[in-house]
């Protein structure tokens, strides 16, 4: 195996198992808050009812604006909060709309490539990395589209080094499989 591929491989094998292991310390967390504590009182108290579109323009904002809150918490309140009849719409839904979201920071990055901060940016931080990104680029979208990494920072650099629009929708698209898997996941960790 040739050293670039194997580099390849690692880069991408270390952030999956990163990943992982977050997403099983939140499944955890998660199915020991619903199973052992008494949230009643607390669901009367707090209202997680929340209107539809307020939670679907914040989960934008969020994963527009590096993905501040986990979307992990976004499919928990769709389980918790609305019947369990339009789960996977919400599922569906938030993947849309962070593959969306993911696209805006891509095209924020491509804006970015013709302004002096890019090219301050390029003398001082991404130069020495932007020959890399655009060899691994695609590599780089996956790991961030499966992992909790910030996918949308990751889709501003991309976009601000001049990755090919195209080839970026097309390996973009791996945030569905993570919205695929951790939805699934959390439907199974739900207490019916």
């Amino acid at each position: 195996m040739l050293r670039r591929n194997k580099v390849r491989l690692y880069f991408f094998i270390k952030n999956f198992i990163r990943g992982i292991l977050f997403f099983a310390v939140a499944i955890v967390f998660y199915k020991v808050t619903f199973s052992y504590l008494d949230l009643s009182g607390l669901k009367e108290q707090i209202p997680f009812d929340l209107p539809s579109t307020f939670v679907f323009i914040l989960f934008f904002m969020s994963e527009v604006i590096l993905g501040v809150i986990p979307p992990e918490l976004f499919m928990i309140w769709a389980i918790t909060s609305k019947p369990l009849s339009s789960y996977l719409f919400y599922v569906i839904s938030f993947s849309v709309i962070s593959y969306i979201a993911g696209f805006v920071a891509f095209l924020f990055g491509k804006y970015l490539h013709k302004t002096w901060l890019y090219e301050f940016m390029r003398k001082n931080i991404i130069g020495k990395y932007e020959r890399k990104i655009n060899s691994y680029g695609w590599l780089v979208i996956v790991v961030a589209a499966i992992t909790p990494l910030p996918f949308s920072a990751t889709c501003a650099v991309i976009g601000a080094i001049g990755f090919k629009r195209n080839k970026y929708l097309f390996y973009s698209m791996a945030r569905f499989i993570r919205y695929a898997i951790y939805g699934f996941f959390i439907w199974l960790a739900h207490p019916f």
